[in-house]
């Protein structure tokens, strides 16, 4: 049987990756849609959007008073809200004024901002149809602000959940990208380092425009056209190798490094073909016995241009 401290760091990281605990918490302050809170709130979201565009039109209105229109859709906005804040039945309490009387008056007062603003809401909110005639954009600029302030209430817990989904991304995505940093690095320090220095590199000829070509700038070297052209490096010492890695050119002309012989001496005079690559390639990794080497050369025995975005000896 597992160390009952094993068992409890487990857990811990179980909760810190995946949020199992606090995902579920969020979740329970979450009306399920089914439920009339969860209903009531599609109706505050539904007449948000309503109220926004009624407000919003830029085209001239029929013969009427918008703000009246506007200050309709607002009551009934808060009357949803309230419901959704509440979940529960509105029992007899099925009009604004019998549920705001039922509501908490500190969830009230929390969307108002004040006891004055409070109060000038309500009086707004009782106002009659008739007496709505004479709203003012002040009066429905007040409630809106109220009943926004009672949907950010009810959105709360709907920000929490995402936000703990999340973060439970987030820690998951992070430790894969640790890990996956970890292995490149194991895997780096594994291969070795690459034995490539540009200033110990020499090349058969170079090719006069590569500077001005944007498909040859960036590479690692380029020759001119030429028969057998090759690329020496001299790795400083007598060294153990058994890797060389090249990248060929991106944009085009792969078939220029085929076949590409890979070569090593000690001494630039006598040199021992170790790998060799006869089919078109973008990327191509030769492994060989390892072997004590200076000298490095890659060699095309043809008539071609010849250049690689990059090599590493290993």
């Amino acid at each position: 049987m597992a160390d009952p401290r094993v068992r409890e760091l487990a857990k811990r990281a179980d909760e810190w990756f995946l949020r199992r605990q606090a995902l579920a918490a969020a979740r329970a302050q979450v009306p399920r849609r089914d439920q009339l809170a969860g209903r009531a709130f599609n109706q505050v979201r539904l007449l948000r959007e309503i109220t926004r565009q009624v407000g919003e039109t830029a085209e001239e209105p029929p013969c009427g008073h918008r703000a009246a229109v506007l200050l309709g859709l607002y009551r009934e906005l808060v009357y949803w809200a309230l419901v959704a804040g509440e979940r529960g039945e509105p029992g007899s309490n099925s009009d604004l004024a019998g549920l705001w009387r039922q509501v908490p008056r500190d969830r009230l007062l929390a969307a108002a901002g004040s006891e004055e603003n409070l109060e000038a809401v309500h009086g707004v909110l009782e106002m009659s149809p008739t007496a709505s005639l004479d709203t003012t954009d002040e009066d429905v600029d007040r409630v809106r602000a109220f009943a926004d302030a009672l949907h950010d209430q009810l959105a709360a817990p709907r920000r929490r959940v995402a936000r703990v989904v999340a973060q439970r991304w987030l820690r998951l995505v992070g430790v894969a990208a640790s890990v996956v940093t970890i292995v490149l690095v194991i895997r780096s320090l594994a291969a070795g380092p690459n034995l490539v220095k540009r200033e110990n590199m020499h090349v058969s000829s170079r090719l006069p425009s590569c500077s001005v070509d944007p498909g040859c700038v960036d590479l690692l070297f380029h020759t001119d056209m030429e028969n057998g052209p090759w690329v020496e490096f001299d790795l400083g010492a007598p060294k153990p190798i058994h890797v060389v890695e090249v990248r060929n050119r991106p944009d085009c002309c792969e078939e220029r490094a085929v076949p590409l012989i890979v070569e090593i001496s000690m001494d630039k005079v006598h040199w021992k073909e170790v790998a060799r690559q006869d089919k078109e390639f973008s990327r191509w990794k030769a492994k060989f016995p390892r072997t004590i080497a200076r000298h490095v050369r890659l060699r095309v025995p043809k008539m071609t241009f010849f250049g690689f975005a990059s090599v590493a000896i290993r």
